[in-house]
């Protein structure tokens, strides 16, 4: 029984994405890093099964590939309430549920109306 599975990866510099400027650990020069995105995937029977995606640095200069720099993300801030819609005095209400009863009854006319009862 012949299975045929193969593994698939690359790089590709994120349009739009992160860069900053620090010194390497690898090359131990003064560069520019760039966000990148680096897939990977395996798959049976030229079907690809799993695939993966994350983001990481790569060192422009001797193109050494870094996890995401450690940075202090600032917590989300909850989202402002919403302002309640100040409650209807009973007289609002009563006019609110007679006007839907009349547009309920009035559709309800010209449905009969069109089936000619």
């Amino acid at each position: 029984m012949w299975l045929l599975f193969h593994r698939s990866g690359g790089t590709k510099v994120v349009s739009g994405g992160r860069t900053f400027v620090e010194e390497c650990p690898t090359c131990e020069r003064r560069t520019r890093f760039r966000e990148i995105e680096v897939s990977e995937g395996f798959g049976l029977f030229f079907v690809d099964v799993v695939k993966d995606k994350e983001r990481k640095f790569r060192c422009d200069e001797c193109e050494d590939v870094f996890d995401l720099r450690d940075q202090a993300a600032a917590p989300a801030a909850p989202p402002p309430p919403k302002a309640k819609p100040a409650p209807l005095p009973e007289r609002d209400r009563a006019a609110a549920r007679e006007r839907i009863a009349n547009k309920i009854e009035d559709e309800l006319a010209e449905l009969k109306r069109r089936l000619g009862k």
